[in-house]
């Protein structure tokens, strides 16, 4: 009877310390059970490496914090830390992806930038915008309401030919004898009065006046 006891808690014993043995096996399946979770949810770039190493993701943030650029500037931003992929957004500028790298562009307001990562957590970047000026004779700032026109406003002073850009809603309208010097700009019933409208001319050296349009609500609405 003794003898029988005896092999039967040894094997009991060999049975605990086997099972023991096997836990750092069903700890490693745990964790790629939760990596593959992570990839299902769109955190795909969260490695098995990485968790087991314990590593910490650097805070959230953009590149460049903060930059100030002139008015329909391009500049290029990424994201930094968190978990990426990373969503870009802007509350007035335009975001573009072109080849991989990411551009924003300005319009006439300053700007906020604002990254998600795939955790959904987010972090922001200030964007100044400068005040154009003119190098050459072209009304600076205009006030109009919605659905009006600028009437015709002159480019001069400046070396001829001019091109004009419009940078926001409405359309240009050339003038129908001196084209080159003159342009019209009309706001439609619709355009948003939350941005200013800049039209942008351009002489024969490659200087810019800028024409800042502000459009108000129409007297009455």
């Amino acid at each position: 009877m003794k003898v029988g006891r005896r092999f039967f808690a040894l094997r009991l014993n060999y049975r605990k310390r086997r099972s023991h043995g096997h836990r750092p096996v069903v700890y490693t399946a745990a964790l790629i059970v939760l990596v593959s979770i992570l990839a299902l949810a769109g955190c795909g770039d969260i490695s098995l490496g990485a968790l087991l190493e314990k590593q910490v993701p650097g805070e959230l943030g953009i590149i460049p914090q903060t930059a100030t650029i002139s008015p329909g500037s391009t500049i290029e931003i990424s994201g930094t830390g968190g978990f990426p992929q990373y969503t870009f957004s802007a509350t007035y500028g335009s975001i573009a992806e072109i080849d991989g790298v990411t551009y924003y562009t300005a319009t006439a307001a300053s700007d906020e930038i604002t990254v998600v990562d795939a955790l959904s957590n987010a972090a922001t970047a200030v964007i100044q915008v400068e005040s154009p000026t003119n190098p050459f004779s072209f009304p600076e700032a205009m006030t109009i309401a919605v659905g009006e026109s600028t009437g015709y406003v002159q480019a001069a002073e400046g070396t001829p030919p001019y091109t004009f850009e419009l940078v926001g809603d409405g359309s240009l309208l050339p003038h129908p004898i001196t084209p080159d010097s003159r342009v019209k700009y009309v706001a439609p019933a619709d355009v948003p009065t939350v941005l200013p409208i800049l039209v942008h001319a351009t002489d024969n050296t490659g200087q810019v006046s800028t024409l800042e349009i502000t459009v108000v609500a129409a007297s009455g609405s």
